[in-house]
């Protein structure tokens, strides 16, 4: 093997753990998410993985809107307000028609 490879194989691993350990030094990730709509049913998946810790366990801290529809959610996400949303597929096609 070559040493050009070999200083890889010792320099890879050794960069990505500083990168690891840099990352929870700085704290949780924060991610606003924009539902679709109201709190009710549809959105119990994203309330119980908060309030059961799911996020925070991955170093996410996130905080959940309530929404005024799905094309609202798209356009949220797309313009950078929003890192996250939860959207149907037909305000997807609406929003890139």
């Amino acid at each position: 093997m070559s040493p050009f490879f070999a200083s890889w194989r010792v320099a890879l691993p050794t960069s990505l753990g500083l990168a690891f350990s840099s990352a929870q030094a700085l704290g949780d990730t924060p991610i606003r998410f924009q539902l679709d709509w109201r709190f009710e049913g549809p959105a119990a998946p994203f309330l119980m993985a908060k309030e059961k810790g799911y996020f925070a366990d991955e170093g996410l801290d996130v905080q959940i809107d309530s929404g005024s529809g799905s094309a609202g959610a798209i356009n949220r996400v797309a313009s950078g307000a929003y890192e996250m949303g939860f959207g149907d597929l037909n305000a997807v096609v609406e929003f890139l028609a």
